[in-house]
């Protein structure tokens, strides 16, 4: 069995303003030897697959600095604002994003992206039957334009490459397991 490492103590590293670094003082239960891990600490990340009443996926096409190029995904982003519930902040980022909302929601799941650094968390949700309401307003540093996909292309952009965020193929995997044969039936056929 693995224990939990107890914090001995920490200390602030770097302020990023979006993240901040912490270095931990941590013991291994096993060997009783102390060593220093860094973490990353970031408000939790919000993931939504919204589904149009059509059946259509509304995913977002968008430049990512880290890869140095744009790619396919389902909108989401960080939940910044205080006070706000992973459900409101999902909701506010479809709207900022898409300009689609309304719908029926339910969670997917959560998930830890990267537990060895990130002690952040991610929120998946499936929004069915949501609707266009507004026109998009992505925040300044975003370039994002919506598109509407078909549950058979999916296999298709994931083979091509388009749909390389990880987040949004490990909400797939969410889809699945909630047991979403209606959403993916089409998937699998292509």
């Amino acid at each position: 069995m693995v224990d939990s490492w107890p914090l001995i103590g920490t200390e602030p590293v770097f302020d990023g303003g979006l993240f901040h670094v912490c270095r931990d003082r941590v013991r291994s239960p096993r060997t009783g030897e102390s060593r220093d891990v860094h973490v990353i600490h970031m408000p939790d990340w919000l993931l939504v697959v919204p589904v149009t009443c059509d059946g259509l996926f509304v995913m977002v096409r968008q430049y990512r600095h880290g890869a140095r190029s744009p790619g396919l995904e389902f909108p989401g982003g960080l939940r910044d604002q205080l006070g706000e519930t992973a459900a409101q902040g999902s909701a506010r980022e479809l709207a900022e994003e898409t300009g689609y909302g309304g719908g029926q929601w339910q969670l997917l799941g959560e998930l830890m992206p990267q537990p060895a650094l990130l002690a952040t968390r991610a929120h998946f949700f499936l929004a069915r039957d949501v609707r266009a309401l507004a026109p998009p307003r992505p925040d300044p540093g975003e370039d994002i334009t919506v598109e509407l996909i078909a549950p058979t292309a999916l296999a298709g952009l994931l083979a091509r490459g388009e749909i390389h965020n990880a987040m949004s193929v490990a909400a797939l995997a969410l889809l699945r397991r909630a047991g979403m044969p209606d959403l993916l039936q089409s998937q699998q056929e292509a």
